[in-house]
């Protein structure tokens, strides 16, 4: 019997909350700002600085690269199973996912889902998403410490709570590297104690609902690790370069943006810039509002506060937010918004209609 997974809950109306956590955010921040300046006629000047032009198409380039990297990576892992629109669909779903569901949550399962729907067995969906979260754990672990090692103290925000705040970050990082170790084992290294652990839980009385599907899920797991396992080495290469490729776009977005309204780009410390991003990445991830809304926004002024001091405007801070935010979180809740509804008509019919819980 083929086991299959449940739709999540898609909808629009999904969006309006991380929309209006982050939009009352910048709206405050603004607000603030006026009050301090003694209102709109004190606040002299404009807030684009002379070059943003090339700022705005850097970080347009920026984008399109981020998302490209995700697409290009879905398709070596599939091994060309997905077609490029399959790929490009797949890409939004996730990350409209990831924009209205908790960090710590993420859109990975929905991503499992989307694959499925899209005509692969629910255990080859598993394999390709947990094999994306394996080399985007790696990347992270393996990237940060060399960083932090060149930057030293220049990376940690004077706002971050003391011991308390980077305590926290390394126990973050260090569950990171146990994801890694965790999915890499169960995928690859040990494929068969995995499937024989599924099998035993399958087996568990109070399972007995789901024991048929259970098992299948876990034989379709053991058979999608060995296709996994066998692709060549340049698929994984080239699964890599995409994984590099699109978190280093990810991080360079907001060096881009900051070139538009705090900073000209070539006064700006880009590797600076991406290291405390990914420190702040740890606490993202473990924030409990939809898309990181309103938390994101609060650790960008803890951890670029220094920046957004010497900027020329003092709407800097509530201007860097929101297009960051546009170009990082609002861009996927509106594609995913105008592109969903018609991607579940249309892979509702013909054989990816398995909607049953699993």
């Amino acid at each position: 019997m083929e086991p299959s997974l449940s739709r999540p809950a898609l909808g629009p109306l999904r969006a309006l909350l991380p929309l209006g956590i982050g939009l009352t955010v910048v709206a405050w921040l603004v607000a603030r700002a006026v009050g301090e300046q003694g209102g709109w006629s004190a606040l002299e000047g404009t807030v684009t600085l002379p070059g943003w032009p090339m700022a705005l198409a850097l970080m347009i380039l920026l984008v399109l690269l981020r998302d490209g990297g995700y697409v290009l990576r879905l398709r070596w892992l599939s091994n060309g199973d997905l077609t490029w629109r399959q790929a490009i669909e797949t890409t939004v779903l996730w990350e409209f996912a990831s924009a209205i569901t908790p960090g710590i949550v993420g859109g990975g399962a929905v991503a499992i889902w989307g694959l499925h729907r899209q005509g692969m067995t629910a255990g080859r969906s598993t394999a390709v998403v947990f094999s994306t979260a394996l080399l985007d754990e790696l990347f992270y672990v393996l990237a940060l410490p060399p960083l932090l090692l060149v930057l030293g103290e220049a990376v940690r925000p004077d706002g971050l709570g003391g011991g308390f705040g980077w305590g926290v970050f390394w126990a973050g990082w260090v569950l990171l590297v146990l994801l890694a170790a965790v999915i890499g084992f169960g995928l690859f290294l040990a494929p068969n104690g995995t499937h024989g652990l599924l099998r035993r839980v399958a087996g568990w009385r109070w399972l007995g609902r789901w024991r048929s599907r259970m098992e299948t899920y876990a034989d379709e797991l053991l058979d999608s690790s060995g296709q996994m396992r066998a692709l060549s080495g340049s698929h994984w290469i080239g699964a890599l370069v995409a994984t590099v490729l699109s978190w280093s776009a990810r991080f360079l977005t907001l060096v881009a943006v900051m070139g538009m309204v705090v900073a000209p780009l070539a006064s700006l410390d880009a590797l600076l810039i991406v290291t405390r991003q990914l420190v702040m990445w740890v606490f993202l991830l473990v924030s409990p509002t939809p898309g990181s809304s309103g938390v994101a926004e609060w650790l960008l002024g803890v951890f670029f506060g220094p920046w957004f001091d010497r900027a020329p405007s003092p709407l800097a801070p509530a201007m860097t937010m929101l297009i960051w935010r546009m170009a990082t979180h609002f861009l996927y809740l509106l594609v995913g918004v105008l592109v969903i509804p018609g991607w579940l008509r249309r892979t509702g019919r013909g054989k990816a209609t398995r909607s049953a819980e699993l």
